[in-house]
């Protein structure tokens, strides 16, 4: 199967006090090498939108399998999976070296953003990219958080200017980082799963309620983890975001 690559260094403003990765800095290294391949192989991500055509994201999943540090010189990996309907899929890897360090996968809605309906995948010829199926992962790449679990607030975050991309939205990358930094004794610990759905857009100047609870190992199923952190927030009332984040203590 071939895949995709694209080589990097963890710089110093992607880690946290214990040189460790943030999540949303891996979570853009991993979309920059896709970005990189539509762009090399075409359609690029230009390409579609010229069609009237966006690419929205509706899952990422991300193991953490060793933590990358301040300078790893690390190769990342990517490859698109066969399209069910109107959803498109693909998978991630993160070397360093010869260590297997980061496992993803995520799916995308493709949406005529002009007549707001949803663009089958076999309408978009992606036969140019690398690709072949999704890999196995040591955690599940769908959940549902429980209605019975204890949700409690943990704040309010108004999307500003400059968390918005293009779509005028706030960007993907930055939920992982806001909810993870609210995490308790987060200086303490490493993450070493996260695992997001994406439900509803935060315009430029909404306000998006955050909730948090403890949740069961067992409802990430990340045999890695000791804590497992679950997140929903809302935006006028409407689901925008469910995440659950696994961590460890360092």
């Amino acid at each position: 199967m071939k895949k995709y690559t694209k080589q990097f260094e963890v710089l110093f403003h992607d880690v946290d006090v214990n040189r460790n990765i943030r999540p949303t800095e891996l979570i853009r290294y991993l979309q920059e090498t896709a970005d990189h391949q539509m762009s090399d192989r075409k359609p690029s991500y230009n390409d579609l939108l010229e069609r009237g055509i966006a690419l929205i994201v509706t899952r990422m999943v991300v193991e953490m399998l060793i933590p990358l540090k301040h300078g790893d010189m690390i190769e990342v990996r990517t490859w698109s999976n066969p399209a069910k309907r109107a959803t498109l899929r693909r998978c991630y890897e993160i070397w360093r070296g010869d260590e297997l360090c980061v496992r993803g996968y995520s799916e995308w809605a493709s949406v005529d953003f002009i007549n707001n309906t949803l663009v089958p995948a076999d309408a978009i010829d992606f036969s140019t990219y690398e690709s072949g199926e999704p890999h196995e992962m040591n955690i599940p790449k769908k959940f549902r958080i429980p209605s019975g679990l204890d949700m409690q607030p943990a704040g309010i975050r108004t999307v500003r200017y400059e968390d918005t991309d293009t779509n005028g939205h706030m960007n993907n990358t930055y939920y992982p980082n806001f909810l993870w930094g609210l995490i308790p004794d987060i200086g303490k610990k490493v993450f070493t799963s996260v695992n997001i759905r994406f439900m509803h857009e935060g315009t430029l100047g909404s306000d998006i309620e955050i909730y948090h609870a403890d949740a069961p190992l067992d409802l990430a199923k990340d045999p890695n983890a000791e804590e497992v952190h679950a997140f929903e927030t809302k935006v006028d009332g409407e689901k925008n975001v469910e995440m659950l984040i696994g961590v460890r203590r360092i």
